[in-house]
């Protein structure tokens, strides 16, 4: 059987394609910089763990800041704040530390989110934090 199209039905599929690829590349846009986003908080968390591993071992407060730069790497600006052991206690303490990205910069989606004046629904910072108890 031959499939017989009628004149008027002539570039309809091109009409709905240009309809639907502007809804199709925001998706992808939206998976692209939530994958960003996502990327980014893990490396922060991982980064913060590290550091406070390191500053579970030591008083000084330049080695879990190094270590937990270190951890995260292609990741900037980079903040970190460091509450490490004391060197003498006789009660149960935990070193804290928190890796943050201040501003996270949204490429795809917040500009399209402005359109329709939703850009503020979009986090700007990311963080990461970790404790761990001293000495054990």
């Amino acid at each position: 059987m031959m499939l017989v199209r009628r004149r008027t039905d002539r570039g309809a599929s091109a009409v709905e394609f240009a309809l639907v690829l502007p809804l199709f590349l925001l998706v992808i846009a939206g998976v692209v910089d939530f994958g960003r986003a996502l990327f980014t908080q893990v490396v922060l968390t991982n980064a913060a763990r590290e550091g406070a591993r390191a500053a579970i071992f030591t008083t000084s407060t330049p080695g879990p800041s190094v270590r937990a730069s270190t951890a995260a790497p292609g990741v900037s600006p980079l903040a970190i704040q460091v509450i490490a052991c004391p060197s003498t206690s006789t009660t149960a303490v935990y070193a804290t530390v928190v890796a943050a990205v201040p501003t996270f910069d949204w490429i795809m989606l917040k500009p399209v989110m402005n359109m329709f004046g939703a850009g503020g629904a979009l986090p700007t910072s990311l963080s990461g934090k970790a404790v761990m108890k001293c000495g054990g």
